[in-house]
This record gives structure tokens, sequence and C-alpha cells, in this order.
């Protein structure tokens, strides 16, 4: 009996399945290995710059508050320019950016000075180049004295006419203020400065410069410059300071000094007082700083003296009012034409002033 056919073996074989595992894995690794090269075209290739890239610029309306706050703040306003890190010839150039260029702040330009003048010169007067100040040319190149008087016009703020006397190396002798008696603002006021010559010139001659300062910058301006002879002779003046002493407030002790000669003697030694005494580190004064003598007069034995205001610095206290008295006191009783002193404050009576 013939035997059956025998079917086909179909079950794989371990090899094939080898090979089929074999196969996907290659198929993988060739995907990554496309994959990394893929990745490494896209990064940027050494010393290469980076594609530039226009920024997205969100347009601003021309009613912005950027708008408004850079024309507050003195800007100029540009609604369009070269996007940020593009030059000219580059296509990122032709964004919109909009921005606020800050205006350079110019430079203050000097002004000229006008040269007009503000009134007619007076006659016989030596004036600055406006007018503002003009002094009679009497002094010009006069020998003044201790105290000498100039006379003059003047249109300052607030009337006030200042001068100072210069010696020839520009040093500084004298210097004061005096206030201009004008009708009304802006119009021009006669002024008369009398002052005495305490420290004797070391020079010859000098100058007198009568002027306003600046009520802007304190600047001198309306400088009138006038050549004059100084005075070369001296002569002896006392004055009285205070003693510090714990059992007399009214001690007082003379002080001797050379001074330029004048003809005032007893006025010359009160304003040596005043002016020289609280200099004298070595000695005390009781007088309040920068009072200074508004008026003295000396009648049938009497005199009569008014005080600036700032005599009343003195901070009350019997002991302060007693130094005080006796330093001008001793000074102007050391001439035999004085026998009397009445002292006042300047505004006050002399019973209002120097009360305890």
């Amino acid at each position: 009996m013939p035997s059956p056919k025998s079917k086909p073996n179909t079950k794989p074989s371990a090899s094939d399945g080898a090979g089929y595992r074999l196969s996907g894995f290659l198929i993988i690794v060739a995907f990554a290995a496309l994959g990394l090269v893929w990745l490494w075209l896209q990064l940027p290739k050494k010393n290469e710059p980076p594609t530039p890239r226009p920024p997205v610029v969100q347009p601003v309306p021309s009613t912005s508050p950027a708008k408004a706050s850079c024309k507050e703040d003195g800007g100029t306003w540009i609604d369009c320019g070269l996007a940020p890190g593009c030059k000219a010839d580059e296509p990122c150039a032709q964004v919109c950016v909009p921005q606020c260029l800050a205006n350079p702040i110019p430079e203050p330009q000097p002004q000229p000075e006008p040269t007009t003048p503000v009134r007619a010169q007076p006659a016989d007067t030596i004036c600055d180049s406006r007018n503002f100040i003009c002094v009679e040319d009497s002094v010009d190149g006069s020998l003044l004295a201790s105290p000498f008087i100039v006379k003059g016009t003047g249109l300052a703020f607030e009337n006030t006419i200042n001068w100072r006397l210069l010696d020839a190396n520009g040093g500084v002798i004298e210097k004061g203020f005096v206030t201009a008696d004008a009708p009304d603002i802006g119009k021009a006021g006669a002024f008369e400065i009398r002052a005495f010559i305490l420290q004797l010139p070391k020079t010859s001659t000098g100058t007198l410069e009568v002027l306003e300062y600046s009520a802007k910058d304190g600047s001198p301006t309306h400088v009138v410059k006038i050549p004059v002879r100084l005075p070369t002779t001296s002569m002896k003046t006392k004055f009285y300071m205070s003693t510090v002493s714990d059992t007399d407030c009214s001690e007082v002790t003379p002080i001797e000094m050379d001074v330029t000669r004048s003809g005032l003697p007893v006025e010359t030694a009160l304003r040596a007082l005043l002016a020289v005494g609280p200099t004298m580190s070595s000695k005390r004064t009781a007088i309040p700083p920068d009072t200074r003598l508004i008026s003295l007069k000396v009648s049938g034995g009497t005199a009569t003296v008014v005080l600036s205001p700032e005599l009343g610095n003195y901070g009350g206290g019997s002991c302060n009012v007693q130094a005080i008295r006796a330093q001008i006191e001793s000074t102007l009783k050391q001439f035999p034409s004085v026998r009397n002193v009445v002292i006042s404050q300047q505004g006050k009576t002399p019973e209002e002033s120097l009360q305890p």
C-alpha cells in the first residue's frame, strides 16, 4: 500500500527569526543616523553669523503715551527707522521701528552786553557805559581826605549803591554802601558817600569804584572807576575794649593804634572801635558784630550816638549792656569836648535801647 505524501514543514527556523530582528535594528539605526545628520545641518556653522531675522514690531499709534512723553521731555519722535542691529543696506532695515531721539541741549551762548544808555548822562559826571551810575567828576584825580565825600546819582536794584576804595595794588582799603534817594521805581536817585579811611594806605594812588552787585549772581556790574590820590599821613587814636572780669562788667582797657590823619578825631575813634575792635582776637568786645555808626553829633558836651539795628543783637543781660556802654562811653569821653554820652539804636529811642 503506498505511503501517504508528507506535508511541507512551514514552521520558521531559528535562523530566519534572527535575520528579521537584525533587519529591523538596521532600519532603526539608519533612521536615527538620518535624524542626527538633519539636526547637524540645522546647527550654525563655525564663524558663520546667524541669519538675521526681522524683529516683530507692533505699530505705535501717533497718539501713544510714548510719543507724548517724548515730546514733553524735549525729544524728537521718529515714526520709522532702522531696526536695532540693522544697517541701511540690509533687509531688516525696512522694519518700522518708532523711536525717540533726545535732542541735544544747546550750550548757552553769551549774550552781548546792551550798549544803549538807560538815561542821558548828567553834566559834569563820570558814568558807567550805560549811565546807570554817575559820579561827580570833581573826585577824578583828587586827594581823598578822611572822611571823604562823593556825590552822584544812580539807578540800581533796591536803590543800593556800593563802593570800594582800592590801593594801587588792588587791595581793598575801605568799602561800604549807600541808598540812592530815587523818586520812583526805575528812576535814578541821588546818593552821597561819606566814609573814613581808617587804615593808612600802602600806596599814594588808588581807585575809587562805585558800582552795583548783580541781583542774579552777585558779580560787579555798572562799575564806575575813578583814579584818586590817597592820604599818606597818620595819627594816633585810642579806643576801649572790654576786660573779661567776674566782678565788674564795665571794666575796659585802652587800645592805641595808628590811623589815617583826620580832622574829626572823636568820630575816628568811635569808628575804629566798631570796625577794628572786633578783629582784635586778643581783646574782647561786647558790641555785636556788624554794628555800624549811623550818626554822631557832639553839642554842648553831649555826644549823641545812633547805631545800626545790629546793636540789638547783644543777647540781653545787664552785664552785656554795661560792657557795651562802657566801651562806647570811655572811647568818647577821652576827648575834653565830650562829658556825656547818649546811645540809641536806629529806630528806637535811647530809653528803648540797650535794655537788660
